[in-house]
């Protein structure tokens, strides 16, 4: 299956000449010129600055690398003094100076573009901060992270999204959902966003062309997702709807996405020949405007149309022509050399079938797959077989010429190929069984090792809380108490006298603050409000309690359930207590953000604060007590923690692992 992938929002550029295509209705111009006449007769610098960065990216969508420079510049110049247009002018400049190819940087990028504008709270910045987390989304599907893309699609675009009210955006948010789910073949949840997105993009301003061109490719995805559902009705409304919205467009380059999903629905609902000519048609728009992902789609399309017609001959030809493309992914490959090994099978060529069986063997062991060996071991001996059949043909043919001299070596030739076969097979199986054991052995250590690593590891948790448990109430119930008997006595012993005595009020307000103190170092130890009424509510106190005039803690709780295990809460409260002393104690910082989120079973830690940052690898390499401690307890919970930082750039620290519930 090929894989679907998005365009960067709002950029339209190519990130790669093989994977990316930059969709249009072909009348771009008309639409740029209006927003250059706007621009120009903005009434304020604001309104311009906006105007001309957002041209940077409609020129970029063009092309025109050097007017796209230049409204980017003009636009930033306008922009200074207005806070919100500073913070966006980054964002743009990151976007117009990126190099194709250049993914980690344009990350670290966006990631400073979000957080500049963090402090913004108005349907702009929520629109911009949508796009920025949509763009960083189909970073990681290039990367091949279809998870870390699914998690800033929903957790980040969409929120974002829904909080600015923008229907171009919030429908652009729930295509690339629906494209994570196609790609990991969940049909019927790729669906359902799919038709969001329509719904949302219908809404939207259609004069707009870039609006009209995503409504399109909506209903061209949708087609194709139907299709492969199945669900051929709802797939043939989609693509008449996709079609009817093209048809004042000729020249559009969308007609090669169409012509694919198209082709896909005639031959899978047995009209192959059809098929061909809509494909035949996309792959001459594709060759025409040098596409080579798109080609590559519609000519191996192509090829699954002429082999369920049986036409073998043909569809080997289309698909060598392919495999000899410079711009084939290696996964795509992969898949190719396979289906040429079934066709030649098919065809009964077992020489070529058994060349393209070998050249897939090489290629899935650099990938480490191995799903075919089976196959390809059966077919090597199967021409074996074959030629040692041909030998003794001609043993026969011998034997007329010279009977007994024929037939010895026809004896000592069966005999010796049994002989070698049978030793061929054992030596094979001696190594399959030897290395399914390998593997299993290995595999029992390592998850004994582990098993033993989180015994140990629970039982000093479970010590530690009992400890903390036992301190925390020997100090409340024990030493808090008599400090609250001597601050008694001393209060009678003041007020009996007849002149106060200074130094004995400034004693019993020292005794005060030391129980005030004591009471803190107690309920950090064992916090009631997460015995009493649970995990959000703990840690909503606990960010409340660090907050003060210079620093702010913000806590954003997210679908946080009340059922997660006791145990668990307690390792999540004690994992951001030592995240946020942390940060408290060498962030010097202004603002400290704390997100925990839920979905089902997954729970997030999100830790953001503008201080002054630090080295990553340096603290990979030397990690204080309180990071260690919360590296632990992650791991312990079988979780992942990301840290970006840099410094003078502010701190963000990412947290996920799985929860179980009682």
């Amino acid at each position: 299956m090929h894989r679907i992938y998005l365009l960067l929002f709002s950029l339209t550029l190519s990130l790669s000449a093989s994977a990316q295509t930059s969709y249009s209705l072909g009348d771009e111009a008309a639409y740029i010129t209006r927003q250059e006449q706007e621009a120009a007769a903005a009434p304020n610098d604001s309104i311009k600055a906006n105007a001309y960065l957002k041209l940077s990216l409609l020129y970029r969508r063009v092309n025109d690398a050097e007017k796209s420079k230049a409204a980017v510049q003009q636009g930033t110049d306008l922009a200074k003094g207005y806070p919100l247009l500073e913070a966006a002018s980054y964002y743009y400049r990151s976007i117009v100076e990126f190099v194709p190819g250049d993914i980690t940087a344009l990350e670290k990028k966006l990631i400073t573009s979000d957080s500049l504008l963090q402090p913004f709270n108005n349907p702009e910045a929520y629109k911009l901060r949508s796009i920025i987390w949509n763009n960083y989304g189909i970073l990681q599907q290039m990367k091949g992270d279809e998870k870390g893309a699914l998690d800033a699609f929903v957790n980040k675009a969409v929120q974002y999204a829904i909080q600015s009210g923008d229907l171009l955006v919030l429908g652009k948010s729930y295509k690339a959902m629906a494209i994570i789910f196609m790609n990991a073949n969940q049909r019927e949840k790729a669906a359902t966003y799919m038709q969001q997105s329509i719904a949302a993009l219908r809404r939207a301003p259609l004069e707009n062309p870039i609006n009209l061109t995503e409504l399109i490719e909506a209903y061209i995805n949708a087609g194709e997702n139907f299709v492969n559902l199945p669900a051929y009705d709802s797939a043939r409304n989609s693509l008449d709807q996709a079609r009817r919205l093209l048809t004042p467009y000729p020249g559009s380059n969308l007609y090669m996405s169409f012509y694919f999903a198209e082709g896909v629905y005639l031959y899978k609902t047995n009209r192959s020949a059809q098929a061909v000519i809509s494909l035949d048609k996309g792959i001459d728009l594709a060759t025409k405007l040098g596409a080579v992902h798109s080609l590559n789609r519609l000519t191996y399309a192509k090829y699954k149309a002429l082999s369920i017609q049986k036409e073998y001959k043909k569809a080997v030809v289309v698909l060598e022509e392919l495999v000899r493309s410079p711009h084939v992914f290696t996964v795509d490959k992969q898949l190719y050399y396979q289906e040429l090994y079934s066709t030649y099978a098919a065809l009964g060529n077992t020489r070529d079938a058994f060349r393209w069986a070998k050249q897939y063997i090489t290629l899935s062991d650099s990938l480490h797959k191995q799903q075919l060996q089976k196959d390809i071991a059966e077919l090597e001996n199967k021409f074996k077989h074959a030629e040692s059949e041909r030998k003794i043909t001609l043993l026969q043919a011998e034997k007329e010429r010279a009977a007994t001299e024929s037939h010895n070596n026809r004896l000592l030739a069966g005999l010796l190929g049994t002989i070698s076969l049978f030793l061929f097979v054992s030596v094979v199986l001696g190594v399959v069984l030897y290395r399914q054991r390998s593997v299993r052995y290995r595999q029992q250590l390592k998850d004994t090792e582990q098993q033993q690593q989180i015994q140990l590891t629970r039982a000093l948790m479970q010590g530690e809380e009992k400890e903390r448990k036992r301190l925390a109430a020997d100090l409340h119930d024990g030493l808090g108490g008599q400090l609250a008997g001597i601050k008694i006595n001393l209060s009678r012993l003041a007020t009996g006298t007849s002149h106060p005595d200074t130094q004995l009020q400034k004693v019993i307000e020292q005794l005060d603050v030391s129980a005030n103190e004591l009471r803190r170092i107690a309920r950090n130890m064992m916090p009631e409000s997460l015995l009493l009424m649970g995990l959000e509510p703990a840690l909503k106190d606990m960010c409340d309690s660090l907050s003060t005039d210079t620093m702010s803690v913000n806590f954003q709780p997210f679908g946080i359930q009340r059922d997660i295990q006791p145990e668990v809460q307690i390792n999540i409260y004690r994992i951001v207590q030592e995240l946020l002393t942390n940060a408290v104690r060498h962030a010097h910082a202004r603002e400290i953000l704390v997100q925990c989120s839920q979905n089902g079973t997954r729970f997030f830690i999100t830790l953001e604060d503008n201080g002054k940052g630090f080295d990553p690898a340096a603290i990979i390499a030397r990690p204080g007590i309180g990071l260690s401690n919360a590296r632990s307890r992650v791991e312990y919970l079988n979780g992942k923690l990301d840290i970006t930082s840099a410094p003078g750039e502010g701190t963000t620290i990412n947290i996920e692992f799985d929860v179980t519930t009682r």
